[in-house]
């Protein structure tokens, strides 16, 4: 999700530049409308769409589970119980988000139930309010103060501009922005996208009445002469919006001969992204190797050992051995940043039973192997880390963490585990008759060649 997110704010921003840098100046602002609005949705979607491409082949990585180590690590649940950041962090997102619907709601209801009279002028709905506001229109309506009339009669430019505004569908523009802001408040681009936005929908409504042969001085100290009334209501197209300047400059500029080709950059661009910040997943080579095949062996000893082919994901072929050594895993003692030490285990318990993986501890290596992504990792040599799963005592995990010293190989390996127990209830641990929360032990090696 983090991912996600990320890509999301990142190829927005970059989308957004674009527009300040090339677009904004030019006067085609039916395309800018469209690039602005198409930016944002492919901005949001992109990072959720997935491609699948052709399995590429790498060298052979071995994946080795150390048997000898998957011990049961009995203590009670409130000794592991640690702060939940990303609860935390969630929370706050969802109040935020909260807090940002009911002020819109808010803002659409000041605007709805501003006092006056509705009534019908020239087929289009119009409310005439008592505040003393500028002219502004919102969804389908326009709304202005009944000093504008005169002998029954608006001033046909205000009426226009505002017009234009709701046969566009401006409030549409708006709304949308308004709905990824609350659900994505964090992302700074958005910010710039809505000024962008409102700049536009005053560029193509002037354009409307100056296309009908008004005379352009005459319109722009109209406009100043609305400069002087202000108003804070929000989500609004108002006449006297405040990028006066803007507007002016843009009422007397001259198509570029750059259109074209500024217009051709912004569509490659936004091609380019997609290549970027699309979900690109890597298919097994042969479909046929999704089967699972297991082969036990005995050797002289009578050690058994099995090996699990993983499911292949950018590699020819991922071996998975358990064997059983003599010798422990060396305890690894260094810890990264925010990485917490696992807690020491407990004096062994009398008559304790270990809790137990619903399939048995072979599917759930196996599990874990298919599930797996070492294309992800740029490693040589050997990879080692403890898994450690928290269980409570009704059998639910709790909490997987991971003890090594890349953190590449935790992450992807705490990523997997996740996967592979989600939603799984596990056989309780007992500890003297009763069931008891514990922690699993399940040490894995990756040998990359």
């Amino acid at each position: 999700m983090a991912i996600i997110i990320f890509k999301i704010i990142l190829c927005s921003s970059i989308l957004i530049s674009i527009y300040y840098i090339f677009l904004q100046k030019e006067k085609m602002f039916r395309f800018n409308r469209f690039y602005l609005l198409f930016a944002l949705a492919f901005s949001y979607g992109i990072p959720l769409v997935k491609i699948k491409l052709p399995a590429i082949p790498q060298q052979k990585n071995q994946l080795i589970f150390e048997e000898v180590q998957s011990r049961q690590l009995s203590q009670t649940a409130s000794s592991l119980a640690d702060f939940d950041w990303v609860t935390f962090i969630l929370l706050i997102c969802g109040f935020v988000s909260i807090g940002l619907t009911i002020k819109s709601i808010i803002s659409i209801r000041k605007i709805i139930n501003l006092k006056g009279n509705d009534m019908i002028y020239q087929n289009q709905k119009m409310k005439v309010i008592e505040k003393n506001l500028p002219p502004f229109s919102f969804w389908n309506k326009i709304y202005l103060n009944k000093s504008y009339f005169q002998n029954g009669q608006i001033d046909n430019r205000i009426f226009l501009h505002e017009k234009t505004h709701i046969v566009q569908k401006h409030s549409l523009d708006i709304l949308f922005l308004e709905i990824l802001r609350i659900i994505s408040w964090f992302n700074p681009a958005l910010y710039f996208y809505k000024k962008a936005m409102k700049d536009n929908h005053e560029f193509l409504a002037d354009e409307s009445i100056i296309q009908r042969n008004n005379n352009v001085k005459d319109y722009q100290r109209l406009i100043l002469s609305e400069i002087i009334q202000t108003q804070n209501l929000k989500l609004i197209h108002q006449f006297n919006y405040n990028n006066t300047k803007k507007r002016f400059i843009m009422m007397t500029t001259k198509k570029s001969g750059f259109e074209n080709v500024k217009k051709t950059f912004a569509i490659s661009a936004i091609a380019g992204l997609s290549i970027l910040f699309v979900q690109k997943v890597y298919a097994s080579e042969n479909n046929s190797e999704k089967n699972l095949s297991k082969h036990v062996q005995t050797s002289e000893e009578g050690i058994k050992s099995d090996t699990i082919p993983q499911k292949k994901q950018r590699q020819e072929s991922t071996k998975i051995k358990a064997v059983k050594k003599a010798g422990k895993l060396p305890v690894i003692k260094e810890f990264k940043e925010n990485e917490l030490p696992i807690p020491p285990p407990p004096p062994p318990a009398r008559e304790m039973t270990p809790a137990v993986f619903p399939e048995g501890l072979t599917a759930l290596r196996t599990s874990f192997a298919n599930n797996f992504d070492a294309s992800k990792l740029n490693s040589k040599g050997m990879l080692r880390s403890n898994l450690y799963i928290t269980i409570d005592e009704n059998g639910i995990t709790k909490d997987i963490r991971a003890e090594g010293i890349n953190q590449e190989f935790n992450s992807e390996a705490i990523k997997t585990m996740k996967a592979v127990t989600q939603g799984k209830v596990w056989k309780p641990a007992t500890e003297e008759g009763k069931p008891a929360a514990t922690v699993f032990q399940l040490p894995i090696t990756m040998n990359f060649k």
